[in-house]
């Protein structure tokens, strides 16, 4: 059976890589990395980080100089997953975001990297000024130096995919994060209402009836 790791740093049950989970389990012996405990799959746990004031401002300095690279192989979660994925195989990774893929292409070995990009990274949260000024061209350069060398790369919708393609010339596909279908349950009208719904499109309709 092969096996397929979902990297995130996200909680475990983020809905978007918990229902990767479930679809892909009947057929794929499933393993995790992210924060959290999950009871029900082979999960590698990385602890959330826990930022100093003395950390941001390393981190700001790093960013404002350009210094991408050292920026992410600093960040904490990034180290610890990276002491815990390096003696490991898989036969496919799935990358959730432009965060996990450098890691991901690291250490994927002979695996094929899949990456579900659930936002637009460059544009995640434009409204904040700092958050462009700093962050929005190292999204930027995560996305142009590390998603081309994917396999396969798909987002949550046909707008966002698009804006991939258009700026980092990859192919981009479309898997929505729509909820499962359920086929709703029979509607019970009483006589009385269905009296009432009658009428009601009848005089809609020009139509009125008399009253005896």
């Amino acid at each position: 059976m092969k096996k397929i790791l979902i990297l995130h740093f996200h909680h475990h049950n983020d809905p978007r890589a918990r229902r990767e989970y479930d679809i892909l389990s009947s057929k794929y012996h499933m393993s995790g990395l992210g924060y959290g405990i999950s009871r029900k799959f082979d999960f590698i746990i990385v602890s959330k980080p826990k930022w100093t004031f003395k950390m941001k401002l390393i981190q700001r300095f790093w960013l404002l100089l350009r210094c991408y690279e050292r920026v992410y192989w600093n960040l904490p979660q990034v180290k610890e997953a990276e002491k815990k994925l390096k003696d490991k195989e898989f036969d496919i990774i799935i990358a959730h975001n432009e965060e996990s893929l450098p890691l991901v292409l690291k250490y994927k070995k002979g695996a094929k990297v899949i990456v579900d990009m659930h936002e637009y990274a460059p544009k995640e949260f434009e409204h904040s000024f700092w958050w462009r000024f700093y962050f929005a061209p190292y999204k930027h350069y995560l996305c142009q130096t590390y998603l081309p060398q994917a396999d396969y790369v798909y987002s949550v919708s046909q707008g966002i995919a698009e804006e991939y393609t258009k700026n980092y010339g990859i192919k981009c596909d479309v898997i929505t994060s729509a909820a499962y279908y359920f086929a709703p349950p029979p509607q019970i009208i009483s006589p009385f209402q269905r009296n009432r719904t009658n009428q009601t499109h009848l005089s809609r309709n020009g139509i009125t009836r008399e009253r005896h």
